[in-house]
C-alpha cells in the first residue's frame, strides 16, 4: 500500500480549487487486509442553494482504498495538521455501532456528490 498516514494528495479538484487537497489522518486495516483510508478535505467547494461557492474543511472522511486511489492524483507533500475535529470524527466512527460506514467511490471535490454518487452505486444505479 503506498498511502500513509500524514501525506497530503492532489485530486481531481473542480476548477478553481485547485489548492484543495486530501489529507490522510489514519488507515484502519483489517483482518480480511481491507485497508480504509480516514481523510480530511481542506479547501473542498461547497455550492450553497443561492449559487455561490465557499470554501469549507471536510473534517472526517471515509473512504476505502480503491475509492481514495481513485479520487488522488499525485503525492503532494506531507500534511502539516490534520483539521480540528478530524480526531474526535474518527473515534465516533470507531465506535459507532451500526458499524463502519465508507464511501467506496470516489471524491470529486462536492461532498454533496459523492454521497448521490454513493447512493446511487448502493442501489445499483448510475448517478450520472
Amino acid at each position: 500500500m503506498k498511502f500513509a498516514a500524514g501525506q497530503s494528495w492532489t485530486y481531481r479538484a473542480p476548477q478553481g480549487f485547485e489548492s484543495s487537497r486530501l489529507l490522510i489522518g489514519a488507515i484502519a486495516t483489517f483482518d480480511t487486509g481491507a485497508h480504509i483510508v480516514c481523510c480530511s478535505v481542506v479547501h473542498a467547494p461547497k455550492r450553497h442553494a443561492e449559487g455561490h461557492l465557499e470554501l469549507v474543511t471536510i473534517p472526517f472522511l471515509p473512504m476505502t482504498e480503491a475509492a481514495f486511489e481513485a479520487s488522488v492524483v499525485s503525492l503532494d507533500a506531507e500534511a502539516e495538521d490534520l483539521p480540528e475535529g478530524f480526531v474526535g470524527k474518527l473515534q465516533d466512527w470507531s465506535n459507532d455501532p451500526r458499524g463502519l460506514s465508507v464511501f467506496t467511490v470516489p471524491f470529486e471535490g462536492f461532498l454533496d456528490q459523492m454521497i448521490t454518487h454513493q447512493m446511487a452505486a448502493s442501489a445499483g444505479l448510475s448517478a450520472a
